[in-house]
């Protein structure tokens, strides 16, 4: 790993892509490799490699959510990772020996599983996120002085000055509250609903370390701190949406999960 942590940033980009494409996923486990290695013994025709393919991506997508409780609900959090280590097991132990036909109703079944357990996790993460980050109570565009707290500030009436880890992208020297030309590229104009809002700093943040904006010199810090930033940006958007916040809830597990996935792979730690 000490190794891996003096590559460029293109270079780190290149082996997660990597690692992405051989479906052995770091962070939520090494189900779908396991289950692809029982394929492999039994030879199955596409429909059963697309049944193992479904169920590795179920077993993925439900881990990395019941992992986002760590340091919130560390007893919900190891339960949860607990049942789905004893479904992944189970299945592969299942697997061994069946037919192609069999195999492939096991995976069938074992993904609901993991389906009807994940809707139950991100019940789990809905709960936490509520508690922890929304004081259990409904954000309102008032709120925002407040509730951003160091992801940013707001000044006027409809203005978010946002405060990322690393401003990647430059104000000009010139800035002193000018109209667009020289507008200071980390303030966000504020509108009803949030919703609209989240997703013009999603858009901004994310362009930032865009591609054609990594350079082979770009800190790997700098892409772990974005993703950091808009996982927790996106679960204060879900104080805005009581009873429709899963789709931010999902974008923060997502965002978590890729700085995850760079803190493995060039070892860097956020401080």
């Amino acid at each position: 790993m000490a190794v891996i942590a003096t590559m460029t940033t293109r270079a780190a980009t290149l082996l997660l892509t990597c690692m992405y494409s051989a479906a052995i996923s770091i962070f939520p486990g090494e189900a779908a490799a396991q289950v692809g290695a029982v394929i492999e013994v039994i030879g199955g025709s596409v429909l059963l490699h697309k049944a193992g393919d479904e169920f590795g991506k179920a077993i993925d997508r439900a881990r990395a959510a019941a992992s986002s409780l760590l340091g919130q609900a560390d007893d919900i959090a190891k339960a949860r990772l607990s049942q789905l280590d004893e479904i992944a097991n189970r299945t592969i132990s299942d697997m061994i020996g069946k037919s192609e036909v069999a195999a492939t109703r096991i995976l069938e079944d074992a993904t609901k599983k993991v389906n009807d357990l994940e809707a139950k996790i991100m019940t789990d993460v809905s709960k936490a996120i509520w508690q922890a980050e929304c004081a259990g109570r409904q954000l309102l565009v008032s709120d925002l002085g407040t509730a951003l707290g160091k992801l940013g500030k707001t000044f006027g009436t409809n203005k978010i000055r946002l405060t990322p880890p690393v401003r990647v992208l430059k104000t000009p020297a010139w800035y002193t509250g000018c109209l667009w030309w020289c507008k200071d590229p980390y303030v966000v104009d504020v509108t009803e609903p949030f919703g609209k809002t989240y997703v013009a700093v999603r858009d901004l943040m994310e362009g930032a370390i865009a591609s054609d904006e990594v350079a082979d010199d770009t800190p790997a810090d700098n892409i772990v701190g974005t993703y950091e930033y808009l996982s927790s940006f996106a679960k204060r958007a879900s104080c805005f949406y009581q009873g429709s916040e899963e789709r931010y809830n999902r974008e923060s597990i997502s965002y978590q999960y890729k700085a995850h996935q760079w803190n493995n792979v060039v070892d860097v730690r956020l401080q």
